[in-house]
């Protein structure tokens, strides 16, 4: 119980101590985020990938920032999405190469970007009495578009703040797009049905595009997590968990999620997040059988609040076993002597 509460305090002391000098926190939003990034680690982390121990297929709706406007270069509203996030994964268990292999596909939308990602992983494991640690790569392959015919640039406005002929040579050449590879690596360790904690760094390549004037900018991320069963009511779990991001762009440019959740027989859960300057979240989910569905709600506490109601995220996961039997025996003995 000593060494509970202990991992307790340290988690305590880590996240409040990233919370209490968090003014002015800012990190630019290059690769999606996910408010249920618990249920979703290996787009964080590619040495996640065959650790659940099962073939997993999981899917992620997002849409963000609901009801926020987007207009055109003359003030018309397009009724475009302003944020919307698809993410499908697979991962499994591969025994011959001692550890797991994973692939995701994720498209972005936000505003006039639309972002396209690939991401194939390899994570190699290794075992020890409690737990295992690995270490995974990453090759991601990514394509950038950008809609400019309705983008206006600074210096296209007369002193009435009237349109002028654009002059920004983005905005000139209308729709772009390109394509970029870069690598992510990461390590992860795992007591399974206890703890989790793993670190990772993304788009280490930094690869740029001169077509659209784009810099993939390197992240890195760090993710954990602790389960702990009511010693007095073994049906509830505590889940606490925390997600640091940060490209290192300036000393303030990080990004907390820590999150509560409470699961009841490994059956419902429910609890609450929250975003640094950003939001609070609700969530909830289910799982039967092979199955599991999350929730999740943000409601925006930044200056977005006055402008977007919300964001919304959905969950589908379906994982299996394949149970490999043993092999016959090719050779029998008669045991009873004549």
């Amino acid at each position: 119980m000593k060494k509970i509460n202990n991992i307790f305090f340290l988690l305590f002391v880590l996240i409040i101590g990233l919370l209490l000098p968090s003014t002015n926190k800012v990190l630019a939003q290059q690769e999606p985020h996910f408010t249920q990034y618990m249920f979703n680690r290996l787009s964080y982390n590619p040495a996640y990938a065959g650790s659940n121990g099962a073939i997993c297929f999981t899917g992620f709706y997002r849409n963000q920032w609901m009801g926020l406007d987007i207009t055109d270069a003359r003030g018309n509203n397009l009724g475009a999405s302003s944020g919307e996030t698809m993410n499908l994964s697979f991962d499994m268990p591969v025994r011959f190469l001692h550890g797991g292999v994973g692939a995701t596909v994720i498209s972005d939308k936000i505003g006039f970007w639309n972002n396209m990602y690939i991401k194939l992983d390899y994570a190699f494991r290794i075992q020890f009495p409690t737990g295992n640690l690995a270490i995974g790569i990453e090759g991601q392959l990514f394509n950038h578009s950008l809609d400019a015919s309705n983008l206006v640039g600074s210096g296209q406005f007369d002193e009435r703040d009237q349109i002028l002929d654009p002059t920004d040579p983005i905005i000139l050449a209308g729709d772009r797009d390109d394509m970029l590879f870069d690598v992510a690596a990461g390590i992860y360790y795992q007591i399974p049905g206890k703890l989790y904690i793993g670190a990772a760094a993304s788009k280490l390549l930094e690869t740029r595009s001169d077509k659209l004037s784009w810099d993939n900018r390197r992240c890195y991320y760090v993710l954990a997590g602790y389960e702990w069963v009511l010693p007095d009511y073994p049906s509830l779990r505590v889940l606490p968990s925390a997600l640091l991001k940060t490209d290192f762009a300036a000393s303030n440019s990080y990004q907390v999620d820590a999150s509560l959740l409470i699961e009841y027989e490994h059956k419902v859960w429910g609890g609450l997040s929250y975003r640094i300057q950003d939001a609070v979240m609700l969530m909830a989910g289910f799982a039967w059988h092979d199955f599991k569905a999350g929730l999740s709600y943000d409601i925006p506490t930044s200056r977005l609040s006055t402008q977007a109601s919300g964001s919304l995220e959905l969950f589908l996961r379906y994982c299996f076993k394949i149970e490999s039997q043993p092999d016959p025996p090719t050779i029998y003995r008669n045991t009873i002597k004549m």
